[in-house]
C-alpha cells in the first residue's frame, strides 16, 4: 500500500503502475484526481471527487443490498424498486413507476412481467384507454416487500454506521436537492 500523500502522477496511470501497489479507496481517489488534473487541466476536480465518490458509494450500497437482501427475497434490485414504488403509492401506471424508480420503461415492463409471473403484482386495465395498465401489489407481494424492506433498512443502518444522524440528514437533503436540480435538466 502506498503511504498517504506519496502518489505522484507523472502522466497517465498505466496498468503496470496500478498493479504495482494496492490502492485503498482514498489513495485511488487521489490518484484519479491527479491523473485528471494532468490530462484535463480545466477539469472541476471538486465535481470529479463528488461524482466519483457518489458513484462508488452508491454502487457499494446497491451491491450489498442485492447480495444481502434482494437475491434472497427472490427478486433483483430493479424488482424491489418497482415494488417499493407501487407499495408507497398504492397503485401506479408503468410510466409512473419508470419516472419514480429511475428505470427505463422497457426495464419496468420486463420487471413487471417477472413480478406478475411470480405472483407479486397484478396488472389491470381500468381506464377507457385500454392501453393504460394499473399495477398493484398482491397480498403476498406486499407481505414479502415489507419483510425485505425491514432487512434492507437494517443493511442501510449498518452502511451508515459511524455517520452522525445530523450528517445523514444533511447528506439526504443535499442529495434530494441535487436530484431536484437534475430533473430540471431533463
Amino acid at each position: 500500500m502506498r503511504k498517504a500523500g506519496s502518489w505522484e502522477c507523472p502522466g497517465r496511470l498505466t496498468y503496470h503502475d496500478a498493479m504495482a501497489d494496492t490502492f485503498d479507496a482514498r489513495e485511488f481517489e487521489r490518484a484519479a484526481v491527479d491523473a485528471v488534473a494532468v490530462s484535463v487541466p480545466d477539469a472541476d476536480l471538486t465535481a470529479l471527487r463528488a461524482s466519483f465518490n457518489l458513484i462508488r458509494a452508491s454502487t457499494l450500497l446497491v451491491q450489498r443490498l442485492e447480495a444481502d437482501v434482494h437475491r434472497e427475497a427472490g427478486w433483483s434490485m430493479a424488482g424491489f424498486r418497482v415494488m417499493f414504488c407501487v407499495w408507497v403509492a398504492g397503485e401506479l401506471e408503468p410510466r409512473d413507476i419508470a419516472r419514480l424508480s429511475g428505470l427505463s420503461r422497457a426495464a419496468v415492463s420486463s420487471v413487471l412481467n417477472t413480478l406478475e409471473r411470480d405472483g407479486l403484482i397484478d396488472r389491470s386495465r381500468e381506464s377507457s384507454d385500454r392501453r393504460l395498465v394499473t399495477v398493484r401489489l398482491t397480498a403476498d407481494g406486499k407481505r414479502r416487500l415489507v419483510t425485505a424492506y425491514a432487512r434492507q433498512n437494517e443493511a442501510e443502518r449498518e452502511f451508515f454506521t459511524g455517520m452522525a444522524n445530523t450528517d445523514q440528514r444533511r447528506l439526504a437533503d443535499d442529495l434530494a436537492g441535487l436530484l431536484d436540480r437534475g430533473t430540471d435538466l431533463d
